[in-house]
């Protein structure tokens, strides 16, 4: 069985000798976790690994393959319902593709000793869900962030770090509208125009796409803000009910 991570170091694809050893350190206890799943970890003491050449590829060597690996594998091949197999695995692969949603060109595929030729592939187009997260509907939205890549070659889109929980966004595009771009908004704060679709249960987008730029990000300056409020506070200081006040200049309707 081999598990294969596709990632890059800069711009250039991950391999045994340039993978660094922190995701040298996470790929393999993931690795680990998924084979173990329910089972006491013990049992791995008699799997013996090697690594491959092409991208990070983890050869794993089992004496025995569990019935329950077997299985699951047999069903993550079949369809992206995360119920029916170990939650442990299952965990490893939501966190596998949450990564690959997160950043490009990371990718995992796990090529079983039953099937060589036909591996299972985790990746930000994938969609491998628990029963909760299923249910999805096109959405458009307005969001805001710090443009922070535009382009690409084999994939055409943009990258927007967000303002609110300063996670990238990765939507996608085209040459000829991005051509048509005037204005260089690079590294700015601006607002997106995107279509998606969006989880009824989680709130989580899939399968972002640009529609529009809006312009520059809305912005304030607190200064003012904070003048304007102690303005605010000073103007009413003498009134003792504000909304009794109000409602008496609009006239009451109770009568």
């Amino acid at each position: 069985m081999v598990f294969k991570l596709h990632a890059k170091v800069g711009d250039k694809e991950v391999t045994p000798s340039t993978i660094g050893i922190s995701q040298f350190n996470s790929f393999n206890r993931e690795v680990e976790k998924f084979l173990a799943g329910s089972e006491p970890r013990a049992q791995l003491d008699q799997v013996h690994v090697a690594v491959e050449e092409g991208s990070y590829a983890l050869a794993v060597f089992l004496s025995v393959a569990t019935a329950s690996m077997e299985t699951d594998l047999e069903r993550l091949s079949q369809h992206g319902s995360l119920k029916d197999i170990d939650p442990h695995r299952a965990a490893i692969v939501k966190n596998w593709q949450d990564h690959a949603r997160a950043e490009e060109g990371f990718s995992v595929s796990i090529q079983s000793d039953k099937a060589p030729d036909q591996p299972i592939y985790v990746s930000r187009d994938t969609d491998f869900h628990l029963p909760d997260q299923d249910e999805w509907v096109s959405t458009e939205k307005y969001i805001v962030g710090r443009l922070v890549e535009v382009g690409g070659s084999a994939r055409v889109n943009v990258h927007l770090v967000l303002e609110d929980s300063g996670k990238t966004l990765i939507a996608a595009s085209t040459e000829e509208y991005l051509r048509g771009i005037r204005q260089n908004y690079l590294y700015q704060q601006v607002q997106l125009h995107i279509a998606a679709e969006e989880n009824i249960h989680t709130g989580a987008l899939r399968k972002e796409r640009l529609l529009a730029f809006v312009g520059e990000g809305p912005s304030y300056d607190e200064q003012e803000l904070n003048a304007a409020i102690e303005k605010g506070t000073k103007a009413w200081a003498d009134v003792p009910d504000s909304v009794a006040w109000l409602r008496e200049q609009r006239g009451s309707y109770d009568d």
